[in-house]
Protein backbone atom coordinates (compact mmCIF):
# COMPACT_ATOMS: atom_id res chain seq x y z
CA UNK A 1 0.00 0.00 0.00
CA UNK A 2 1.15 3.50 -0.78
CA UNK A 3 0.71 5.73 2.27
CA UNK A 4 2.85 8.80 1.60
CA UNK A 5 4.44 10.40 -1.47
CA UNK A 6 6.83 13.32 -2.00
CA UNK A 7 7.80 14.71 -5.35
CA UNK A 8 7.32 17.27 -8.07
CA UNK A 9 4.04 17.97 -9.82
CA UNK A 10 4.41 17.13 -13.53
CA UNK A 11 0.78 17.81 -14.45
CA UNK A 12 -1.98 19.57 -12.52
CA UNK A 13 -5.68 20.01 -13.13
CA UNK A 14 -8.59 20.62 -10.77
CA UNK A 15 -8.93 17.61 -8.52
CA UNK A 16 -6.01 15.65 -9.94
CA UNK A 17 -2.21 15.75 -10.28
CA UNK A 18 0.55 13.58 -11.62
CA UNK A 19 3.27 13.50 -8.97
CA UNK A 20 6.75 12.50 -10.13
CA UNK A 21 8.56 10.51 -7.41
CA UNK A 22 11.88 8.72 -7.99
CA UNK A 23 11.26 8.21 -11.70
CA UNK A 24 7.60 7.20 -11.41
CA UNK A 25 4.57 9.39 -12.11
CA UNK A 26 1.61 8.74 -9.80
CA UNK A 27 -1.87 10.01 -10.72
CA UNK A 28 -3.46 11.25 -7.49
CA UNK A 29 -7.02 12.48 -6.98
CA UNK A 30 -7.33 15.45 -4.63
CA UNK A 31 -10.14 17.36 -2.92
CA UNK A 32 -11.36 20.16 -5.20
CA UNK A 33 -10.10 22.82 -2.81
CA UNK A 34 -6.51 21.50 -2.87
CA UNK A 35 -4.67 22.95 -5.86
CA UNK A 36 -1.05 22.64 -6.94
CA UNK A 37 0.99 24.08 -9.81
CA UNK A 38 3.30 22.24 -12.18
CA UNK A 39 6.91 21.94 -10.92
CA UNK A 40 5.74 22.53 -7.34
CA UNK A 41 7.24 20.27 -4.64
CA UNK A 42 4.48 18.38 -2.87
CA UNK A 43 4.15 15.88 -0.03
CA UNK A 44 0.86 14.04 0.42
CA UNK A 45 -0.63 11.40 2.69
CA UNK A 46 -2.15 8.78 0.39
CA UNK A 47 -5.08 6.39 0.51
CA UNK A 48 -4.61 3.52 -1.93
CA UNK A 49 -8.00 2.32 -3.10
CA UNK A 50 -7.96 -1.11 -4.75
CA UNK A 51 -10.87 -2.72 -6.56
CA UNK A 52 -10.81 -5.71 -8.87
CA UNK A 53 -10.60 -3.47 -11.96
CA UNK A 54 -9.02 -0.29 -10.61
CA UNK A 55 -6.24 1.07 -8.44
CA UNK A 56 -6.65 4.72 -7.41
CA UNK A 57 -4.68 7.06 -5.18
CA UNK A 58 -6.28 9.83 -3.11
CA UNK A 59 -4.05 12.51 -1.59
CA UNK A 60 -4.39 14.72 1.48
CA UNK A 61 -2.22 17.37 3.15
CA UNK A 62 -2.64 16.09 6.71
CA UNK A 63 -2.83 12.61 8.24
CA UNK A 64 -6.01 13.65 10.10
CA UNK A 65 -7.71 14.32 6.74
CA UNK A 66 -6.63 10.89 5.49
CA UNK A 67 -7.94 9.27 8.68
CA UNK A 68 -11.36 10.92 8.34
CA UNK A 69 -11.51 10.04 4.63
CA UNK A 70 -10.88 6.37 5.47
CA UNK A 71 -13.59 6.45 8.15
CA UNK A 72 -16.05 7.96 5.68
CA UNK A 73 -15.42 5.30 3.02
CA UNK A 74 -15.86 2.59 5.66
CA UNK A 75 -19.56 3.55 5.75
CA UNK A 76 -21.61 1.30 3.46
CA UNK A 77 -22.68 3.21 0.36
CA UNK A 78 -20.01 5.93 0.64
CA UNK A 79 -17.30 5.54 -1.95
CA UNK A 80 -14.03 7.42 -2.31
CA UNK A 81 -15.41 9.87 -4.88
CA UNK A 82 -18.31 10.84 -2.60
CA UNK A 83 -15.97 11.20 0.38
CA UNK A 84 -13.59 13.30 -1.74
CA UNK A 85 -16.52 15.55 -2.69
CA UNK A 86 -17.13 16.14 1.03
CA UNK A 87 -13.54 17.35 1.42
CA UNK A 88 -14.01 19.59 -1.61
CA UNK A 89 -16.86 21.50 0.04
CA UNK A 90 -15.79 21.39 3.71
CA UNK A 91 -12.79 20.99 5.97
CA UNK A 92 -12.26 17.84 8.02
CA UNK A 93 -13.10 19.88 11.13
CA UNK A 94 -16.48 20.86 9.63
CA UNK A 95 -17.22 17.27 8.59
CA UNK A 96 -16.33 15.99 12.07
CA UNK A 97 -18.46 18.72 13.66
CA UNK A 98 -21.42 17.80 11.43
CA UNK A 99 -21.10 14.17 12.54
CA UNK A 100 -20.78 15.14 16.22
CA UNK A 101 -23.82 17.41 16.02
CA UNK A 102 -25.88 14.93 13.95
CA UNK A 103 -26.25 17.62 11.26
CA UNK A 104 -28.31 15.83 8.61
CA UNK A 105 -28.73 19.00 6.50
CA UNK A 106 -24.94 19.35 6.10
CA UNK A 107 -24.58 15.92 4.50
CA UNK A 108 -27.71 16.09 2.33
CA UNK A 109 -26.42 19.36 0.86
CA UNK A 110 -23.41 17.50 -0.59
CA UNK A 111 -23.93 16.19 -4.15
CA UNK A 112 -24.39 12.42 -4.21
CA UNK A 113 -25.57 12.09 -0.60
CA UNK A 114 -29.24 11.51 0.12
CA UNK A 115 -31.07 11.39 3.41
CA UNK A 116 -30.46 7.69 4.06
CA UNK A 117 -26.74 7.94 3.29
CA UNK A 118 -26.47 11.00 5.54
CA UNK A 119 -28.18 9.10 8.37
CA UNK A 120 -25.85 6.16 7.86
CA UNK A 121 -22.75 8.38 7.98
CA UNK A 122 -23.89 9.99 11.23
CA UNK A 123 -24.98 6.72 12.84
CA UNK A 124 -21.87 4.77 11.83
CA UNK A 125 -19.30 7.44 12.63
CA UNK A 126 -20.81 9.18 15.65
CA UNK A 127 -19.17 6.77 18.08
CA UNK A 128 -15.82 6.94 16.25
CA UNK A 129 -15.66 10.72 15.90
CA UNK A 130 -18.32 12.39 18.01
CA UNK A 131 -18.75 12.42 21.70
CA UNK A 132 -21.95 11.79 23.57
CA UNK A 133 -25.24 10.30 22.53
CA UNK A 134 -26.75 10.54 19.07
CA UNK A 135 -29.57 13.07 18.95
CA UNK A 136 -32.24 11.06 17.16
CA UNK A 137 -34.52 14.09 16.92
CA UNK A 138 -31.97 15.80 14.65
CA UNK A 139 -31.95 12.77 12.38
CA UNK A 140 -35.69 12.41 12.04
CA UNK A 141 -37.50 15.24 13.78
CA UNK A 142 -40.49 14.26 15.94
CA UNK A 143 -40.78 10.73 14.66
CA UNK A 144 -43.74 8.61 15.66
CA UNK A 145 -41.71 5.56 14.68
CA UNK A 146 -38.99 6.24 17.24
CA UNK A 147 -41.48 7.11 19.98
CA UNK A 148 -43.50 3.97 19.25
CA UNK A 149 -40.45 1.69 19.35
CA UNK A 150 -39.25 3.25 22.62
CA UNK A 151 -42.72 2.75 24.13
CA UNK A 152 -42.55 -0.92 23.07
CA UNK A 153 -39.40 -1.28 25.19
CA UNK A 154 -36.61 -1.03 22.62
CA UNK A 155 -33.42 0.84 23.47
CA UNK A 156 -32.22 3.88 21.51
CA UNK A 157 -29.07 2.02 20.42
CA UNK A 158 -31.19 -0.78 18.92
CA UNK A 159 -33.42 1.72 17.12
CA UNK A 160 -30.45 3.70 15.80
CA UNK A 161 -28.92 0.57 14.26
CA UNK A 162 -32.01 -0.23 12.12
CA UNK A 163 -33.30 3.31 11.44
CA UNK A 164 -31.59 3.78 8.02
CA UNK A 165 -33.14 0.51 6.78
CA UNK A 166 -36.72 1.68 7.36
CA UNK A 167 -38.39 3.49 4.46
CA UNK A 168 -39.48 6.83 5.96
CA UNK A 169 -41.86 7.55 3.06
CA UNK A 170 -44.26 4.77 4.15
CA UNK A 171 -47.16 5.19 6.57
CA UNK A 172 -46.16 5.08 10.24
CA UNK A 173 -47.87 1.74 10.91
CA UNK A 174 -45.98 0.10 8.03
CA UNK A 175 -42.73 1.69 9.23
CA UNK A 176 -43.30 0.24 12.70
CA UNK A 177 -43.96 -3.27 11.28
CA UNK A 178 -40.82 -3.04 9.16
CA UNK A 179 -38.75 -1.83 12.13
CA UNK A 180 -40.09 -4.62 14.34
CA UNK A 181 -39.11 -7.24 11.76
CA UNK A 182 -35.60 -5.79 11.60
CA UNK A 183 -35.32 -5.60 15.39
CA UNK A 184 -36.44 -9.21 15.83
CA UNK A 185 -33.80 -10.40 13.33
CA UNK A 186 -31.04 -9.08 15.62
Amino acid sequence: MIGYLEGEVKYATKGKIILFCNGIGFTISLPGNLNYLEKQKVSLFIHTHIREDNLALFGFKAPSDLDLFEKLISVSGVGPKTALTMFSVATSENIGKAISQSNLAFFTSIPGIGKKSAQKIILDLKSKIGKGEIDISKLEGDSELIDSLISLGFQKTEIISILPQVDQSLETTIQIRSALKLLHKK
